[in-house]
């Protein structure tokens, strides 16, 4: 309770002279065991041994003890914490298996690995020549105020070397020596025959390219190897380390120099110990990607890194003028949305601050208080809003409707645009736990997600000057693929015979024949009797294959529980093959938690057995399938097999691709690349002895927003049925061009 009683260490932290004693009585008990190695259960057991903070960066490594020197030591995270995160049970078993090993002898495995640390020209040049001609390597980068401060390579995993451009804030190299190593280095990375490991790969290619037009080949990646083979784990090198390689933990090292600075040569060791390590686990993920059945897929999640380096490097145009106007007209709606707020509740309500709307909602208007379930305390979140305003509050409608305004705003018009005025991304190969792509801001923190635009904000991402755009999409693919997959025959035969599906959907849940279904807002009761009776088929296909409940249901579209489940009832009704289906996969998670999509991905699901597990589960095949197609049918096939190579690649968002073609390659020339990548993304499917393939909508216009009286070149749907010649399509798209202004 402080005083005398405590005694600082380093970053704060404290003992109390009764935890020194009690460690001199665990020393003197430890000294009576002959254990070949000590488990460090937990933070407190693994500070006493080790004088080590954070079991979560140190589990598994073999660490020397501090309280008896000599001895070996291996942390775990504590088994009560597993109690509620079920998937430190299976990081527990990991580091318990290394325990085993290690409990063969008491000795603490010295590193066989050697660094080159701060290298001559002479060093350099000649580490260099031996990996062209072993033909493999690993590669990390370290970029520090947006330029290269030092790049490792290793030929093997006992040997690597950090080459460093920059020391103490000056060259390391003489220029015209830097000249040399970076062609080298070129030399090196462009080399189809040498294979490169890296972990993220994307990161230090897409900036190797960015910055100096080094063009990476033959890519070979930990982190998409790790993510393929255990989604539900982390997939950072701090962890690959862990569980693949002797290695103690290392990483603090590197984020200390960040943060703090420090020597140099720490910071070269850093760097040269990610390519070491590196190289050292992709052998043995490459062992398990075999042993489970994965490589093939692997090894395609890989070659997506190329064209996806290409297309953020590509970016797209925007319309300066065009997001301006948007920015304006968002900024008038939010001032109008706040001065009715202001009036209806009598003063200035200020709809960004939790504590007043808590003390307006719940004090002035004395409504019991919702609460959130991680602090414990009131919350006027969305949820809440969402809650109050199905109890009659127009208030809460008003905030949330700012709240949507001023997050579209920041979120998507006021992204920061490189120089040249494009709207670039980041790609992430692995960013979603299904292979779907997940997009982020680029490295250099420019841009932002490019998969989640909306229609209206997709106006002003427009085609160059001279070229047309173009989005292929594939129709209705989620629903298509949970028909066949579930063996759905009312949902099959509706896709097969060309019906419309939403509108199939709601006549089975309102008893109608589907051409008597309306599609005129307000032509249906449910809810606020706002929406049509097709708007709540297709809520219903889109929500309810994977298990929705109906509470879920009524709280996300915000009508009654009555309302919610009996859509809910009469869709499983209408579909009992959706509910096999759910069936037929708990069954075989039952057999060996694993699911293999369409495409072959054998995945493993790790999570705690229940509902959540069993939801991702239900969602898995379809969505992880459509992720494979869209990247290796209409992503990689367009980058590395199209014949049309003046088609641009811009953009893929799940479902569909962007691209765009100038217009002087002749309208023949569109029709022919646009009836190649359509087939490619058409090509057949197989799933248990069914073949099919999904139908592909093509889109075209001069920007990426929906063409409409205000946005007269966006874009508009190309028709044309299967056999159309070149010829008829190069005319449509002529006819389609001469409409736009």
């Amino acid at each position: 309770n402080g005083g005398d009683n405590f005694i600082t260490f380093h970053r704060g932290v404290k003992e109390t002279l009764e935890f020194q004693e009690y460690c001199q009585i665990l020393k003197k008990e430890l000294d009576l065991v002959h254990a070949n190695v000590i488990v460090a259960v937990g933070n407190i057991a693994l500070w006493a041994l080790c004088q080590r903070m954070s079991v979560m960066k140190w589990r598994g490594s073999i660490l020397e003890s501090t309280l008896l020197p000599g001895r070996k030591v291996i942390p775990i995270i504590h088994p009560g914490v597993a109690l509620y995160k079920h998937i430190y049970r299976h990081w527990i078993a990991f580091d318990l298996q290394r325990v085993r090993r290690e409990s063969a002898s008491p000795e603490i495995p010295e590193s066989k690995k050697q660094y080159i640390i701060g290298p001559d020209f002479e060093t350099t040049m000649s580490f260099l020549e031996e990996i062209k001609s072993i033909k493999e390597t690993a590669c990390d980068i370290e970029v520090m105020n947006e330029e290269l401060s030092c790049i490792s390579f290793t030929h093997n995993e006992f040997l690597a070397i950090s080459i460093p451009f920059t020391k103490n804030g000056r060259e390391y190299f003489s220029l015209p020596q830097e000249a040399v190593v970076m062609l080298k280095i070129e030399e090196i990375l462009s080399d189809r025959s040498i294979r490169k490991v890296f972990q993220n790969g994307s990161f230090d290619t897409t900036f190797l390219y960015q910055k100096y037009g080094i063009k990476t080949y033959n890519i070979d990646d930990t982190m998409i190897g790790q993510a393929i083979l255990y989604p539900d784990f982390p997939k950072g090198l701090d962890f690959i380390t862990s569980v693949y390689t002797n290695e103690p933990y290392y990483k603090d090292e590197g984020k200390k120099h960040f943060k703090f600075g420090g020597k140099m040569e720490d910071f070269w060791l850093y760097n040269a110990k990610d390519s070491a390590v590196c190289i050292e686990a992709i052998r043995k993920i490459e062992s398990e990607l075999y042993r489970t059945g994965n490589y093939e897929t692997y090894k395609k999640q890989t070659e997506l890194i190329e064209p996806l380096v290409a297309m953020s490097a590509r970016g797209v145009r925007v319309n300066l003028e065009a997001r301006q106007a948007k920015s304006d007209l968002f900024e008038t709606k939010i001032s109008e949305l706040t001065e009715k707020l202001h009036n209806i509740a009598g003063f200035p309500l200020n709809f960004n601050s939790p504590k007043q709307l808590c003390d307006y909602f719940y004090g002035t208007k004395r409504v019991k208080p919702y609460i959130n379930r991680k602090t414990g305390t009131p919350t006027c979140d969305d949820q809440a809003l969402k809650r109050l305003s199905r109890k009659g509050f127009e208030e809460a409608s008003i905030i949330r409707e700012i709240r949507t305004y001023a997050k579209r705003r920041s979120t998507y018009l006021e992204m920061t645009l490189d120089n040249d005025n494009r709207l670039r991304g980041s790609y992430n190969p692995v960013g979603t736990s299904s292979l779907r792509l997940s997009s982020s801001k680029t490295i250099f923190d420019t841009g932002g997600n490019m998969q989640n635009l909306p229609y209206d904000i997709r106006e002003f991402c427009e085609a160059d000057e001279g070229y047309v755009c173009y989005q292929l999409d594939l129709s209705q693919a989620e629903n298509r693929l949970v028909a066949y997959v579930a063996r759905e025959l009312t949902m099959i035969e509706a896709f097969e015979t060309g019906k419309d599906i939403h509108r199939r959907t709601a006549g089975l849940i309102f008893n109608k024949h589907e051409d008597e279904i309306s599609d005129e807002d307000g032509s249906c009761s449910i809810g606020d009797g706002s929406h049509s009776e097709r708007f709540w088929g297709k809520k219903a296909n889109h929500g309810l294959n994977y298990d929705f409940g109906y509470k879920a249901f009524a709280f996300m579209y915000e009508i009654p529980e009555a309302d919610a489940k009996f859509i809910v009832d009469r869709y499983h009704t209408a579909y009992p093959g959706v509910r096999r289906y759910h069936k037929w996969v708990r069954d075989q998670l039952s057999k060996n938690r694993t699911l293999t999509n369409v495409f072959g991905w054998n995945r493993l699901f790790l999570e705690k057995w229940d509902d959540t597990l069993f939801k991702e589960a239900y969602s898995f095949i379809p969505q992880s399938s459509i992720g494979c197609m869209m990247n290796y049918y209409g992503v990689m096939e367009t980058y590395y097999n199209c014949p049309y190579n003046r088609v641009e690649l811009l953009n893929q968002i799940h479902d569909a691709i962007w691209f765009q073609i100038p217009v002087d390659a002749g309208w023949d020339y569109h029709a022919r690349a646009l009836l190649w990548i359509r087939a490619n993304l058409e090509t057949p499917i197989t799933w248990q002895s069914q073949t099919f393939s999904i139908p592909v909508d093509s889109e075209m216009g001069k920007n990426f927003g929906h063409a409409s009286e205000d946005n007269p070149n966006g874009l508009a749907k190309i028709k044309f049925s299967p056999g159309i010649s070149v010829e008829e399509l190069a005319r449509k798209l002529e006819d389609r061009y001469n409409l736009m202004q």
